[in-house]
């Protein structure tokens, strides 16, 4: 078995991941998916749909080359085609498998969730040193 499924099925577990098309188009939708998994074996109309989902989004797009039995094994549903990760962490963490696994072919993608994931953290610290940085006293309530 793979790396990268054994991190698709701690997404799972750990309610990081959403699995079927309907689930997965909302999540993209509502911008917390993070990645966009289409099996490799999907239908093209599905893959144009899953396109269309994440066209003008911050969500990553990839085909991977397991088959929707394979993905369906790990998520525990029957026939799927389409999952979305939700957490950065293991979203980056899964592209890094795939991509140490099959090559080049997957190493753009993996570029492009730890940029997002540089940004995100780079944020998280300045807004939190700017919390901290406020120095000053209250004023008590006069009685």
């Amino acid at each position: 078995m793979s790396k990268a499924l054994n991190y698709l099925g701690i997404a799972r577990k750990s309610g990081g991941m959403e699995t079927g098309e309907d689930n997965s188009a909302g999540l993209v939708k509502a911008g917390k998916a993070r990645v966009l998994i289409v099996a490799s074996d999907t239908s093209d109309g599905a893959k144009r749909r899953a396109e269309g989902y994440v066209y003008e989004t911050a969500t990553i797009l990839v085909e991977v080359p397991f088959t929707k039995d394979e993905i369906s094994s790990i998520s525990g549903k029957s026939g799927c085609s389409m999952a979305a990760i939700t957490d950065l962490g293991l979203a980056a963490a899964f592209l890094k498998a795939l991509a140490q696994e099959q090559g080049e072919k997957y190493s753009e993608a993996y570029e492009q969730i730890e940029a997002l994931k540089q940004r995100i953290e780079k944020r998280k610290a300045s807004k939190s040193s700017a919390l901290g940085s406020k120095t000053g006293f209250r004023r008590k309530k006069s009685v």
